[in-house]
This record gives C-alpha cells, sequence and structure tokens, in this order.
C-alpha cells in the first residue's frame, strides 16, 4: 500500500493538507483526520469501533505511523469533525485522486474508440424508521391491505458515476446524493433529476476528456440522450423490451447486419451472434441498435441462453460490434465490482458510519471511495496476484494484513527506500 500511494499519489499528503479544516484547532491534524478515515475502509474494518479495537493496539498505532507517516486517530474524533467538514472538500480531493491517475494512463488500455467508459447507476446507503434529516427521501409501503395499513420507510440513496474496466475496476469518478430540499418539497427528487446534476458536475470536473456513458433500462429517454449529445458523450445503454415501444415497432420490419463469434472460455463454449441496425431516428434522436444472443455450453451439455440489446450513439460496424455489446455489458461492473463489493465485502457501505448527522454519513462514503479505489490499485496489480497463490483470497490476505499490523514490526527503512526508488505497476487485461 506504500508503494501504491507514493507511485500514483506522489502529492498526496500535501492534498490532504489542503482541504479546508473546519476547526480552530485539534489535537489532530486534518491530514490524519482524513487518512485516518480513509485507513478504516483500506484495512476493511466495517465499522468505527472495529477499527478503534485496532486502534488500541500499541504495535497497530506504531506500524500505521511507520507506513504512512501520520497519527492514527480515534474514530470518534474523526466522526466530529466530518459532521463540520464540508462535503465538497473530499469529493475535490477524490476528483484530484482520479485525475492523477487519468493523466498517467492507468485506464488508456481499456478505452472504447479512445473513450474512457463511465457507468451510472444509483444504490441504497442508509434507511431508517424514522425522519434522519431534512434531506430525507421516502417510500410507503402498504403492510397490510385489507386493513390499509402503511409503513414509512425513509433514506438516502445516492448516484454514482464509475470507471469500469474489463479487468474489474470500478472507480468511483462523481457522486451526487438523491435527496429532497427540505421538508416540504413539491416533487421528490429521484434518480433522473439526480443524473442532470450529476452531468453538469461531471462536465465540469472533466471538460475535455472523452466519455461513453454506460447505463441501465432505466434511463433510454429523451432527456438522458440530450444530455449525453450535449456533452459530446458517447453512451451504450440498456433496451428493456418494454421500453421504448415505438422504436421497437419502428424497427421491427427492417432489415437487419448480422455477425457471428465462437469461441471458449474455461470449460465453457461460447456462441454469439450480433444483430444491429444504425441511423435509426426517433423523437429527433439518431440512434444504432445492437441485440446480443448469446449461448453457453459446459461439459455437461447444459445450456444457457441470454439476450442483451442496447441503444446508442457509436456507428455499428462488423469490425467494433463485438466491441460495443461488450463495452454496454461491462455496466454490470458497477454492480459486482463497485456497490456489491461495497456493501458485502468488509467495507460495509450501508453501516451507519454517522448515525445522525447527514454531512457526517456523506464524508464517510467520500472516504469509502478513496479507501477503495487504493484497494482497487492494489488488488489488482500483476505484483499483489503473486502474493495469492493456489486457492488463497483477498480476504485471507487481509487477515494476514491485520495480524502482522497487530504483531510484526514494519522497517521503517524499508518503507523509505520504497518510497525513493522508482516503479513500476502492471494491470493486465
Amino acid at each position: 500500500m506504500t508503494k501504491i500511494i507514493s507511485h500514483h499519489f506522489p502529492n498526496l499528503m500535501l492534498e490532504l493538507q489542503n482541504v479546508v479544516d473546519p476547526r480552530k484547532y485539534g489535537q489532530y491534524r486534518i491530514e490524519e483526520i482524513i487518512f485516518g478515515a480513509i485507513s478504516l475502509f483500506v484495512f476493511k474494518c466495517g465499522s468505527r469501533n472495529a477499527m478503534n479495537n485496532f486502534r488500541s493496539e500499541d504495535n497497530f498505532r506504531d506500524n500505521f505511523y511507520k507506513a504512512f507517516r501520520l497519527r492514527l486517530p480515534q474514530m470518534d474524533t474523526v466522526k466530529v469533525v466530518f459532521e463540520k467538514l464540508n462535503p465538497q472538500e473530499l469529493e475535490n480531493l477524490k476528483t484530484s485522486l482520479v485525475k492523477h491517475l487519468i493523466s498517467n494512463k492507468i485506464f488508456d488500455k481499456w478505452r472504447l474508440d479512445g473513450k474512457i467508459l463511465i457507468a451510472v447507476d444509483g444504490t441504497g446507503v442508509s434507511s431508517y424508521d424514522h425522519r434522519h434529516c431534512e434531506n430525507c427521501t421516502v417510500h410507503t409501503y402498504k403492510v397490510n391491505q385489507k386493513r390499509k395499513k402503511e409503513r414509512k420507510v425513509y433514506f438516502h440513496n445516492v448516484l454514482e458515476a464509475k470507471i469500469v474496466t474489463e479487468n474489474g475496476f470500478s472507480i468511483s469518478i462523481c457522486t451526487e446524493w438523491v435527496e429532497n430540499e427540505g421538508v416540504d418539497y413539491d416533487k421528490q427528487d429521484c434518480e433522473i433529476k439526480a443524473f442532470l446534476r450529476l452531468s453538469k458536475k461531471l462536465k465540469a470536473n472533466f471538460p475535455r476528456l472523452p466519455i461513453c456513458i454506460c447505463a441501465d433500462g432505466l434511463y433510454p429517454n429523451k432527456t438522458f440522450f440530450e444530455v449525453c449529445i450535449a456533452n459530446q458523450w458517447d453512451y451504450i445503454v440498456t433496451l428493456p423490451d418494454k421500453s421504448l415501444s415505438t422504436f421497437w415497432n419502428k424497427i421491427r420490419f427492417l432489415n437487419r447486419e448480422c455477425v457471428t463469434n465462437k469461441y471458449n472460455e474455461g470449460n465453457i463454449h461460447f456462441k454469439q451472434r450480433f444483430i444491429f441496425l444504425n441511423q435509426i431516428s426517433h423523437n429527433n434522436i439518431v440512434h444504432s441498435w445492437i441485440q446480443t444472443n448469446e449461448t453457453q455450453t459446459d461439459l455437461s451439455g447444459k445450456i444457457e441462453k441470454y439476450k442483451f440489446v442496447h441503444l446508442t450513439n457509436i456507428p455499428i460496424t462488423h469490425q467494433n460490434v463485438m466491441q460495443v455489446s461488450k463495452a454496454g455489458r461491462l455496466r454490470w461492473k458497477i454492480e459486482k465490482q463497485g456497490f456489491d463489493q461495497q456493501k458485502n465485502h468488509g467495507y460495509n457501505i450501508c453501516h451507519k458510519y454517522c448515525r445522525k448527522s447527514y454531512t457526517g454519513l456523506k464524508n464517510f462514503y467520500q472516504c469509502c471511495q478513496m479507501g477503495h479505489l487504493f484497494n482497487q490499485l492494489l488488488e489488482l496489480s500483476e505484483q499483489f496476484k503473486e502474493l495469492l497463490p493456489g486457492k488463497k483470497t483477498r480476504k485471507h490476505a487481509w487477515i494476514c494484513l491485520w495480524g502482522f499490523m497487530i504483531y510484526g514490526q514494519i522497517d521503517e527503512a524499508l518503507v523509505v527506500e520504497y518510497q525513493k526508488c522508482r516503479m513500476q505497476f502492471q494491470y493486465k487485461c
């Protein structure tokens, strides 16, 4: 981890120091507060109490200081600061980290026609049986139809834009919260409204970045298409069978081009049939349509069939049809390598890290995104894969890490040597 940070983010400590501290004074510096919160997720503790238990071990604190040259604060102290810290400060810090990776061409080998793939999707972060704050969104469930009993659930959802790649990267590049403006609102906020705000933020932060937006079946609508066209972004969006019925009727009897592909992956034989159309006008917007019919056959003869349909503004040819279809299906990376990892594999993002403060909740969420970013750069590197021979898992590696931080001794001279020497990290497809 020391190698990863010094290699990819040599100015990280300076950027942490530039975060505006909401306090007049404090026992810990602002860089120690923020990096302590990020470390909560780097070590995959899952709660503030678990991190405090690690911190209570003298050897853990000593090793932490030797590795990062920062003291590790108590997580309750971090919570108090995060309740006052402007969330935009950590959002800007995350944006700066991602810009470093883009400028260093970390994602270039996975670009589609020169454009970085960015998946957009929403997820739930926390829910309550009472109004948590004035920005809560609310949903009413019917508990009993006969007695007409209802139950209200208050929750906080977030809309994420994440860079996704074929090898497993799912890195947050922009975040927008789905939230109401005060208790008295005319219309409740939703994911589509949040996308309009997110698109403005994404364009402002990365005005010249070539982007291809990947989205699910919620997004094939005129608003989404117009936003992408106005920002000069490509898009590949999932088209469900029941969406845009007039569009489906329009293409029903058109002549379609077809490409087939066969290959083996492990013990499974894949047969793919790509059907596509270009220059289809709908609501004054020109689309390309692509449908992929995939048949998977294993050694036992078991057959599974799948269908994937996408709309895009990329002209489809016999040469790029497979790449465009694969790029559209990479949207699943934001679900599997993004949200699922953060909810179920140590980060525990749905845990209430700051139970009473919406501002604190946002700040811990941003620290989770940065902690997950550091861990992905480590876990997907070829150097890290060499540490997990046979059936050893990442979870086992983190258990070893916890044990070493508590009972081992970091060689401080070796850390200094790592930071001075030049290194190269490889991320293969």
